[in-house]
């Protein structure tokens, strides 16, 4: 790889499956690009260290932070695990997926919406936000609002400051994502921040697009929103959700108030989750079953909304979409909108759950990306057939058909999390 940025503008890849050709892909050697790479630093929620060292030269520098730290192997010395702070150890986790790849000129930037284990980039399918940034050792560049969230986003993983101070070297200015983080309540940083994470922080970067008073506004978006994770889901939580999707924060009103300004006729979210005949007839097995992740309590709960579940549509069919995303399609002709894309399921402990006089509850170290003033191509009202987004088309591992579940679908039920 020369000094050349290979994605300067930012793209979005789905990560391959196993046997499938596929020129939209990215592959995590392609992504890593070891031969010239210096240091970097990856976040998961689980790390299969010896499967990701054989991608990786033993004297590359790496930072790694996972939900729980492991042993590496002894062929790889220059690790450094880092530990973000948990003030309920057995419940909140580290979900961030993150890479940072330092290479002799640029950095490269990238979201994952997948694990770093060999099963997430062969047997389910995710998607990754890439792009490549200049650097340069010799000048300190102005920090913009992407550099800002980027280090804010790092400071509270706890990343050493060595880490973070190499961002002044690196040129910021053709960044368009908006970056998205969640942080667990209870910390010492959450408390200086607490307005600036989940759907809160989501509420603020989508109100760049908003043209509308405040006094005139009525609710318009759709929403397709996609995880491996079926959360403890309900109609309140659904309304704070969508007005923070138009934009607005729905803390200064009490629960009446909201309920008027949006009854629940007028919350248009699609919860798209597989359903067990998905899973259970996907063409890689148990292997990919193992990653989606619902309990049947929690589906069967009486608050639980089942009239908001919509089926999944694979880009290849007979396979798990594992991948964490939000299409919003805003406007009277529904053709323009957003696109988040990151390690945040649709649920609570993801994107927080705001309680009433009392400050939001976040559960988990998450981030994302919001792709800003995207333009949807729709076949139909429930179709989007096309997504682009700064010129570029955003490649998904689905396809956003808003196809309700039938009477006799339900979603796939782990065994493991019983």
């Amino acid at each position: 790889m020369s000094d050349r940025l290979e994605f300067p503008d930012g793209v979005v890849r789905v990560t391959p499956l196993v046997g499938v050709p596929d020129s939209q892909s990215i592959s995590l050697s392609t992504l890593l690009d070891a031969q010239h790479l210096q240091s970097a630093l990856l976040t998961s929620f689980i790390i299969d260290t010896n499967w990701l060292l054989s991608h990786i030269q033993p004297h590359t520098p790496l930072t790694l932070i996972a939900n729980q730290a492991q042993s590496t192997s002894s062929l790889h010395q220059n690790i450094s695990w880092c530990n973000p702070e948990f003030v309920v150890p057995n419940v909140q986790i580290m979900h961030t997926k993150l890479m940072l790849l330092v290479y002799p000129g640029h950095v490269r930037f990238a979201i994952l919406t997948g694990n770093l284990v060999e099963e997430g980039w062969t047997v389910v399918q995710n998607s990754v936000f890439i792009q490549d940034f200049p650097l340069d050792y010799t000048r300190v560049f102005s920090a913009n609002e992407f550099s800002t969230s980027l280090a804010l986003s790092l400071h509270d993983l706890s990343v050493p400051y060595s880490v973070v101070a190499r961002l002044n070297h690196v040129d910021f200015t053709r960044a368009r994502a908006r970056i998205v983080t969640t942080v667990p309540t209870g910390g010492k940083r959450v408390h200086m921040n607490m307005e600036s994470y989940g759907m809160l922080r989501l509420a603020h970067v989508v109100d760049q697009l908003n043209t509308q008073k405040a006094e005139e506004w009525e609710p318009d978006a759709r929403l397709y929103c996609i995880g491996s994770s079926l959360g403890k889901l309900d109609t309140n939580w659904l309304r704070d959700f969508y007005m923070c999707a138009h934009g607005w924060d729905p803390q200064p009103l009490a629960l009446n108030a909201r309920a008027s300004i949006v009854p629940e006729n007028m919350i248009d979210i699609a919860v798209a989750f597989p359903t067990h005949s998905d899973v259970a007839t996907n063409v890689y097995g148990k292997p990919a079953m193992q990653y989606v992740m619902a309990k049947q309590n929690v589906y069967e709960n009486p608050k639980f909304p089942k009239s908001c579940m919509f089926r999944v549509q694979p880009r290849v069919n007979r396979t798990v979409v594992h991948t964490k995303a939000i299409v919003a399609r805003t406007g009277e002709r529904q053709n323009r909108g957003w696109v988040y894309l990151g390690s945040h399921n649709f649920t609570p402990a993801a994107w927080g759950r705001l309680q009433r006089g009392e400050s939001p509850y976040y559960n988990n170290y998450e981030m994302g990306v919001v792709l800003l003033d995207v333009k949807y191509e729709c076949r139909s009202q429930d179709c989007v057939s096309k997504i682009v987004w700064e010129n570029t088309n955003v490649v998904l591992p689905f396809s956003p058909v808003w196809v309700p579940y039938g009477r006799s679908d339900a979603p796939y039920f782990n065994p493991d999390i019983q």
